[in-house]
């Protein structure tokens, strides 16, 4: 009986790991694209799954003083798109109600930037919080940077994109073009600390209540000692007025 038990537990424990390793990785990848200055250009976001997309976020960097960010657009009449700009990134939040198909690398939607300087550059993103069509989610493989020409060709580098396979617990992953570029571009990262320590949104959620509560406490130490200071004004003037 106990050798059976065992038996069970190891066929168990090997379907689980063959399961878990055996996983299909969603992989992103935007497109390249070559213009003029003081053009709109448009990139694409591929994605490629043998499961369909539901939601996902992604953090778009680039350098600003090359690209300005106009729209972020999908044809798909089910799709919904959310984009935020701040300082430093454009924010991204897919929805699919239905799940997007993806198994053969569909665009599932379309970035408008415009070219304000001559040169080369790159459109970095993080991807995270992928969600399938059954609300589980999904781990993150590859995710492959755009390489952006404006002007000719002399000012282009020799710089290739390549594939990254990232976080496999799906918390995300960050896109790269080459080793020496994606170092840098992760170690800035690091030192904002935006992708770090208050990526995790209940984190977030937690240091944003606790620092409520501690503006609330304040002002609230703040009207207890201005009424102790009108009370005590008060009874001072009241033994005034009694002497």
């Amino acid at each position: 009986m106990s050798i059976t038990v065992c038996l069970i537990s190891m066929f168990v424990i090997f379907a689980s790991a063959f399961t878990v390793f055996s996983a299909e990785n969603i992989s992103f990848a935007l497109s390249d694209n070559s213009t003029n200055n003081n053009r709109l250009f448009t990139i694409s976001m591929k994605a490629e799954c043998d499961k369909s997309l539901c939601a996902a976020s992604f953090e778009f960097t680039y350098d600003k003083s090359m690209f300005s960010f106009r729209s972020a657009d999908s044809d798909d009449d089910s799709t919904t798109l959310k984009s935020y700009e701040s300082d430093n990134s454009v924010k991204v939040v897919f929805l699919n109600t239905n799940g997007k198909n993806i198994n053969n690398g569909s665009v599932i939607f379309d970035l408008t930037f415009k070219a304000i300087k001559n040169g080369t550059g790159y459109i970095d993103f993080y991807a995270s919080d992928c969600v399938d069509a059954d609300v589980d989610s999904m781990n993150i493989g590859s995710c492959t940077s755009a390489k952006i020409t404006v002007g000719s060709d002399a000012d282009t580098d020799k710089s290739k994109n390549s594939d990254k396979t990232g976080n496999s617990d799906g918390s995300g992953s960050q896109s790269i073009r080459d080793n020496k570029q994606t170092s840098s571009a992760l170690a800035s990262l690091d030192e904002m600390g935006s992708l770090n320590l208050f990526d995790d949104q209940n984190i977030r959620f937690l240091v944003i209540g606790i620092a409520l509560g501690a503006c609330l406490i304040a002002g609230l130490l703040i009207l207890y000692n201005v009424f102790k200071k009108v009370k005590s004004r008060n009874c001072d003037n009241k033994s005034s007025s009694d002497k």
